[in-house]
């Protein structure tokens, strides 16, 4: 058995495999990495406004110092942070929360109003400061 030594020479594409080229895979190696580490990012700060209640960080820092430092009564009692509001005859959602200056949404939520959002004469709305 004789083996002939013969030599062949690659093309370029060839030597750094089938498909795309080197430089491309690594630019999109790059990129898919870097978007993984965005995402991350991305979502970590999602959670942390979940559990901070929506706030961002100066908001809960001040009221972090609020708390701490006592600075505001009226945070810390409830009945003061809500205004009792006795529904009239004619009275919406809508129109009372455009007198007190306030999302009827919120308004809604607040109250435990379900849809379709009715309200009655009499009933008594908590609305905030």
């Amino acid at each position: 058995m004789s083996y002939s030594h013969k030599k062949f020479e690659l093309s370029p594409r060839l030597k750094l495999g089938v498909g795309r080229g080197y430089s491309q895979n690594r630019i999109l190696k790059i990129s898919a990495v870097f978007c993984l580490i965005l995402a991350l990012g991305l979502g970590i700060n999602a959670v942390r406004l979940i559990f901070s209640g929506g706030k961002t960080d100066n908001q809960a820092k001040n009221a972090n110092e609020a708390q701490v430092l006592g600075a505001s009564d009226s945070q810390t009692s409830s009945d003061t942070q809500f205004v009792e509001y006795k529904v009239l005859k004619g009275d919406t959602l809508f129109n009372i929360s455009q007198k007190f200056n306030i999302n009827w949404t919120t308004l809604a939520t607040l109250n435990n109003l379900k849809s379709p959002f009715s309200i009655k004469p009499g009933q008594i709305l908590k609305i905030p400061k």
